[in-house]
């Protein structure tokens, strides 16, 4: 199940990765059903919550690609529980979106916005807005990795996180099919510039290096 960290490993893990898992103890009968979802594509597991998970071929323990995401994850757990800053920290280094088994409350220093429904879903449609939240944190990666960096850089965090917010917005559009408004949370779009803002993180964050911006990606989060 685990792994040690080299590019070749990687980039193997990254093209296979349908998800990290991020998991509360408590919802183990969440957990036995989002996996029997998935047989042939990959879940991630950070380090921390390996303990919790059942042993199964498409779990894979994930390792910190570069000492900076550990750092990164260290900083932000001093404003959110330690597993959930790995998770996110992971999540967007891996380029996936987080699949949080009993609630989205530890995310709650990244939420930037979340999608509602009253809708009822089969598993056509769970696995159809699964792949949907890949696609959101897929396409986002690129631009907003080099976005937050840029505005740590020139120490424009304000503006760059109106622009974020603002794509999306329009990124939303993808998930018309659950009839957006009311009703539960269904899926959170996660800012980690967010927390650097609002916790003053940003002098110390940016001694991490540049290779730290494989963090600040913009990631969908589902509520299992």
């Amino acid at each position: 199940m685990s792994w040690e960290p080299s590019f070749y490993r990687y980039a193997a893990v990254v093209k296979n990765l349908r998800g990290v898992i991020y998991y509360r103890e408590g919802f183990e009968d969440r957990l036995k059903w989002l996996l029997s979802r998935f047989k042939y594509r990959s879940l991630g597991v950070p380090p921390s919550l390996v303990r919790f998970m059942p042993k199964r071929k498409v779990l894979i323990e994930l390792a910190y690609p570069v000492h900076a995401v550990k750092e990164a994850a260290k900083l932000f757990s001093e404003v959110m529980p330690p597993e959930a800053a790995e998770t996110l920290c992971l999540a967007s280094s891996y380029i996936s979106p987080i699949m949080a088994i009993g609630g989205l409350d530890d995310f709650q220093p990244a939420i930037v916005k979340t999608v509602r429904t009253t809708a009822e879903l089969d598993d056509r449609s769970w696995k159809l807005h699964m792949r949907i939240a890949d696609y959101t944190t897929l396409d986002f990666y690129a631009w907003s990795t080099q976005n937050a960096l840029e505005a740590l850089l020139n120490n424009r965090l304000a503006d760059a996180l109106k622009e974020r917010f603002s794509r999306i917005v329009d990124d939303e559009r993808r998930y018309w099919r659950l009839n957006p408004g009311n009703g539960r949370v269904f899926l959170a779009y996660l800012d980690p510039l967010k927390i650097i803002r609002d916790a003053g993180f940003r002098n110390r964050f940016i001694k991490l290096g540049n290779d730290v911006a494989s963090v600040l990606g913009l990631v969908a989060a589902l509520a299992i």
